[in-house]
């Protein structure tokens, strides 16, 4: 299925209140319809830019070289994103405009107009188990915030998640205000053991974070979760359900193994990166080994 974003409204992820959410500064990129991050480069009085989790949707036909000017004009040193593979500029398009536009990992999407929906056989007997042991409805996640945070927390631990990903509470608290956000829970013995969010935008429902207690990984609650959602929208034309955990993009691992099961299409993301400011690029990478992490300053 061919999507788009809306012409008239941006979706959410393009806001730029959703990327003030955050908690580090924002920049709206008008020629490309999209807003990204702003952060504070550690030991300088530098600033550069960066996509929002979990994707950065630029329009599809937007001024990519444009919007790197403007970017540039406000004396970023760098910026790094990864398009929405569905929604935005064709590689050819971004290869001709970012230095770096390479392969980062396959995302995994339920498409109703790609053929038949067939979970795999693990897929079906896991769901089977999470929904007879669990309860799972959709629920507002402004009256649920306080367990969100608390299996949101364990996922924090349990996965060593830093970085962006590492949110402040306050990011959700926004989450809870925007009613794009849609969010399942999964109940056993009337505990909220598992929580999914999603967010609409048009014909798209993506996936967007997901946190199990050890009692919800037990009864595999998620699986039971992703059934429940995918009947729930219904009247969206594609389900992305994202790509591997981190930045390794292994289709070995775990979280590229539970969404594979669950789609029908696969298609390639990339990474997208420019420098903006050779001389002060080179200043915070000096002394530093090569590498192929961009930009290099941020690798630990």
């Amino acid at each position: 299925m061919e999507v788009s974003d809306n012409k008239q409204a941006r979706s959410l992820y393009a806001r730029k209140a959703y990327a003030d959410a955050f908690g580090f500064g924002s920049i709206d990129v008008g020629e490309w319809r999209t807003a990204l991050l702003v952060r504070p480069i550690p030991r300088s009085d530098w600033r550069d830019a960066l996509g929002c989790y979990p994707l950065a949707l630029l329009d599809r036909n937007a001024d990519l070289k444009a919007g790197l000017e403007q970017l540039r004009a406000a004396k970023l040193v760098s910026v790094a994103l990864v398009p929405d593979p569905l929604t935005g500029p064709s590689e050819k398009n971004l290869a001709a405009a970012f230095e770096i536009c390479r392969p980062f990992k396959m995302h995994y999407a339920i498409d109703r107009e790609a053929g038949a929906i067939r979970f795999s056989t693990t897929h079906r007997r896991w769901i089977r188990k999470a929904l007879r042991l669990c309860a799972i409805e959709p629920v507002e996640l402004r009256d649920t915030l306080g367990d969100w945070k608390r299996l949101y927390a364990h996922a924090v631990a349990r996965h060593e998640i830093s970085d962006v990903q590492n949110f402040a509470p306050s990011y959700f608290d926004a989450l809870a205000k925007m009613p794009e956000v849609s969010a399942f829970a999964a109940r056993n013995a009337g505990n909220i053991v598992a929580m999914a969010l999603w967010v609409r935008s048009g014909n798209i429902a993506y996936y967007h974070l997901g946190a199990s207690a050890p009692e919800g990984y037990e009864a595999q609650a998620m699986y039971g979760i992703i059934a429940s959602a995918i009947d729930y929208f219904s009247d969206c034309g594609v389900l992305h359900l994202g790509g591997a955990a981190g930045i390794s993009g292994k289709e070995d691992d775990g979280l590229a193994y539970f969404k594979k099961g669950f789609a029908n299409r696969a298609v390639e993301a990339y990474f997208c990166g420019a420098c903006l400011d050779s001389d002060r690029y080179a200043i915070l990478t000096k002394n530093r080994a090569a590498t192929s992490f961009f930009p290099a300053y941020r690798e630990r």
